[in-house]
């Protein structure tokens, strides 16, 4: 034999034998998802990471199949209504893999809570026993310096009235509550909004109001008002038709 030679495998009948095969690195992985009581589910995500990323879907079987190569990956299954799971994998090289995997059904989601029942309506400003229907004192009222002495606070709704003639009467409504679907038989009214925003239902269509809108709503005609966002919604009343009522000190500065 030369120096320096290689012999490669061994000789039989003039013939050189083969190196021996690379085992394979991938392998066959069938996955099965249940729920608890042992039914299979069809559509679950499964998301697969690792060596490298891919998504299968379950069968109607309950059943997703791939080919993966050797090594450690984490698998996440989704699927609607169910409590969604990750859990780590580790596929053998050439060894099929058989995972089976049961998902929990997730809680129902939590019942809002009832919204509160709406105020009665503001009652209407009516005489006091005894008294006549002549005009009030003259009134000058800054509703900026009124508000910071009367504000709603955390009352679900505040009447104020500023001041009255023989044939009407101009109120301050500070609510956080919505105002019940109500009906002024006798006056018409106006209502301008100052702060906040609303929406005010005139029988079965409702309007978004904001700061700057004006509604005139004629007598006999049925409707409720409601505050949107997170302050309360403030207005300025007037009842036109209604009678000079007596005016209590604390709702006049």
């Amino acid at each position: 034999m030369l120096a320096g030679s290689l012999l490669v495998g061994s000789v039989a009948d003039g013939q050189t034998s083969a190196p021996p095969r690379a085992r394979p690195r991938t392998a066959s992985a069938k996955i099965t998802v249940r729920d608890n009581s042992g039914t299979p589910l069809a559509d679950v995500q499964i998301g697969i990471s690792g060596s490298g990323s891919r998504s299968v879907t379950t069968d109607a079987n309950g059943v997703a199949s791939t080919m993966l190569d050797a090594g450690t990956y984490r698998m996440r299954f989704d699927r609607a209504g169910f409590i969604t799971l990750e859990r780590d994998v580790t596929i053998q090289s050439g060894r099929p893999a058989e995972i089976e995997v049961a998902l929990n059904l997730a809680p129902p989601p939590p019942t809002p809570p009832a919204p509160p029942p709406p105020l009665p309506p503001p009652k209407e400003a009516v005489p006091a026993a005894g008294a006549t229907n002549s005009a009030g004192p003259p009134v000058v009222v800054s509703v900026p310096t009124f508000l910071d002495k009367n504000y709603l606070g955390r009352d679900p709704l505040r009447e104020s009235i500023l001041g009255c003639t023989p044939s009407g009467v101009t109120r301050l409504l500070q609510l956080r509550d919505p105002v019940a679907l109500h009906t002024h038989a006798n006056v018409d009214e106006v209502l301008y909004v100052i702060a906040g925003e609303g929406a005010v239902r005139l029988r079965d269509e409702s309007s978004a109001i904001t700061a700057g809108s004006l509604s005139v709503i004629p007598r006999g005609v049925p409707h409720a008002i409601e505050r949107r966002g997170k302050n309360p919604l403030i207005l300025l009343s007037t009842l036109s038709g209604a009678p000079c009522a007596a005016v209590h000190p604390t709702d006049r500065d």
